[in-house]
């Protein structure tokens, strides 16, 4: 298969990461979110392996389990161990710009681990604008996209649970 025909393939994979991102990111429930986020890892991973980006194929690859294993943990010790999954993704590194994507994953698995509701989406909302650096430096058209509009999603996610959060305490005011 020509070089072409695989960049090519790359892409369709980018966009179909793009619209499973769009729906995860809209999801207000916590543990939907994870599930999509993980099914996102995967098709990612097969992108950014077609981009030759291994260390973003990588930490893609790891953070699917990461995605799966915080919807049931919240834990300090296992947050620990992801970490340092994450941070050996910098020595995969092929291009300086990679280093962001690595960030972002960091970024990324302390929010999924130690946060929850609208701190959680901050913390996404973050790695998805390092991880925005990345793809864009890679070419990664549906990658960019996804990243662009998962933080626009984010935004107006933040906006609907602050809105939400919100409206029950004036709820509770008017009960009192």
């Amino acid at each position: 298969m020509s070089e072409q025909h695989i960049y090519l393939i790359a892409q369709l994979f980018g966009f179909f990461s793009f619209a499973i991102g769009l729906f995860a990111f809209y999801q207000k429930q916590d543990t939907k979110l994870k599930l999509w986020m993980a099914g996102l890892c995967l098709v990612n991973t097969l992108h950014f392996l077609l981009l030759n980006s291994f260390s973003s194929a990588f930490c893609a690859m790891v953070s699917i389990i990461r995605n799966l294993i915080t919807i049931k943990v919240r834990s300090r010790r296992v947050m620990m161990v992801f970490m340092l999954f994450s941070i050996t993704g910098f020595f995969s590194i092929q291009r300086s710009s990679e280093a962001l994507g690595v960030m972002g994953m960091c970024v990324g698995t302390y929010s999924l681990f130690m946060l929850d509701g609208i701190k959680l989406r901050l913390g996404l909302l973050t790695g998805s604008l390092l991880w925005l650096g990345n793809n864009i430096a890679l070419g990664s058209i549906g990658g960019s996209l996804l990243e662009a509009c998962s933080a626009s999603m984010n935004a107006v996610t933040l906006y609907r649970l602050y809105s939400d959060k919100k409206a029950l305490v004036v709820d509770t005011d008017l009960v009192k």
